[in-house]
């Protein structure tokens, strides 16, 4: 089977290497790219960081004087991000929004001033719920993402040969699906997504035939890959 991964980089390398080494055929073809936002420096100090992705991590900890803070990663390569810039951080069992908010670090926030470190346009379930809980909430953009418009000519010629495609987040799900049908792509091709908010995509550009792994880890994405064989 030979699969498309469309994630950003340097996730797309990773996930290509350890699919290649359980014998999986694949094409890294990114759909974003991510370009970084200039950003100023927060001049007061927060009770907790949150840091939603590994580019929030990479690009965001060097704006962030972390003093005190309780620091929290969304996912293990968020939380390895940080570690490798020498920050410590509490990762959730579930990898998600959801998973955050289940942390005892956030269960009780009232008055609590609540730095969230993100992307552009990313989701408002977790600035919601905080405040509703009585958090004050700060959030720092530090990148975007970008739709790469076209692929190599070598990468357009691989794209008959795929047989699923991985992709990472709803923007991605939307460019890959333009891809795809820009390429002649069949509308039955599986999809495999990290969360049912991606899923839903689905519906809206035509690709009908969507598996959520629950998580975007490489063991999530493997366990995906075995239901269809």
């Amino acid at each position: 089977m030979r699969v498309w991964i469309t994630r950003s980089q340097p996730g797309a390398d990773r996930l290509a290497a350890v699919l290649q080494s359980h014998g999986v055929e694949v094409l890294v073809a990114p759909v974003l790219e991510i370009e970084p936002i200039a950003v100023t420096p927060p001049s007061i100090s927060f009770d907790v960081v949150v840091f939603l992705s590994e580019h929030a991590a990479v690009l965001g900890a060097q704006n962030i004087s972390i003093g005190d803070s309780v620091v929290l990663a969304v996912g293990g390569r968020t939380g390895a991000a940080l570690a490798e810039l020498g920050i410590e951080a509490t990762v959730p069992k579930l990898r998600s929004s959801v998973g955050l908010l289940e942390l005892p670090e956030l269960t009780e926030v009232l008055d609590k001033r609540i730095l969230l470190v993100a992307g552009m346009a990313g989701r408002d379930l977790l600035s919601c719920e905080l405040t509703s809980r009585g958090a004050e909430i700060d959030r720092l953009i530090v990148y975007r993402r970008v739709a790469i418009d076209r692929l190599l000519a070598d990468q357009r010629s691989q794209l008959g040969e795929v047989e699923m495609i991985i992709v990472a987040s709803g923007d991605g799900f939307e460019n890959a699906a333009r891809l795809w049908f820009l390429a002649n792509g069949n509308a039955d091709v599986p999809v495999l997504v990290p969360s049912e908010r991606v899923a839903l995509k689905g519906k809206t550009v035509g690709l009908a035939n969507v598996h959520d792994c629950a998580g975007a880890d490489s063991d999530a994405v493997l366990r995906g890959l075995a239901i269809f064989g």
